[in-house]
């Protein structure tokens, strides 16, 4: 009798290290993975380091307050708060590190009806993948793509929109989303 409640006593022991041994783990897997993916959050700001590599061939509408990585978005009209750039063009992001994403937004001139022709791809390690084209983009798009590991967001102007030939992001962000699981 002794010996069962040995056995039974060090088999619990077993178990309830090996328990302990995981959830350490899957608790260090949570964080890298968490680094991984921005902390959630909106890895194009540019208080996060996210920065438009493509500036000399893009205006920004006010100055560095026509960038659509700012986080102020309260103030906009048809000279002021926007990221534009012509035919055949691309607004280039690049991240301070690579990401892993699945979810991009775009918040184009909406002050009108217009409608935009665009592509976007995301870059990593010069590998260049098509997530989105449309020929009739327009206010706001929220891209959602499987998981990848991103360093550059690119928007490409293909033909401008129905008013005239600009491209003009207003904001974007890219942040990974977690998933519900039903």
């Amino acid at each position: 009798m002794m010996r069962k409640n040995y056995i039974i006593l060090v088999t619990l022991f077993i178990l309830n290290f090996q328990l302990a041994a995981n959830q350490v783990c899957k608790q260090r897997q949570a964080r890298l993975y968490s680094i991984l993916r921005g902390k959630y959050y909106n890895v194009l700001n540019q208080n996060r380091g996210g920065i438009i590599s493509s500036k000399l061939s893009n205006s920004f509408a006010g100055g560095i307050q026509g960038s659509c990585i700012r986080d102020n978005t309260n103030y906009i009209n048809g000279s002021f708060g926007y990221t534009a750039c012509g035919i055949g063009l691309s607004i280039i992001f690049d991240l301070v590190q690579q990401y892993q994403l699945n979810t991009l937004k775009i918040w184009l001139w909406d002050q009108d009806n217009r409608q935009y022709r665009i592509k976007v791809y995301l870059i990593s390690k010069g590998v260049k993948t098509q997530i989105y084209e449309s020929n009739f983009a327009q206010q706001i798009i929220t891209i959602t793509f499987p998981d990848q590991q991103v360093q550059q967001i690119q928007i490409y102007n293909v033909n401008g929109n129905t008013n005239n030939v600009g491209l003009h992001v207003i904001k974007v962000e890219a942040y990974y989303k977690l998933q519900r699981i039903l």
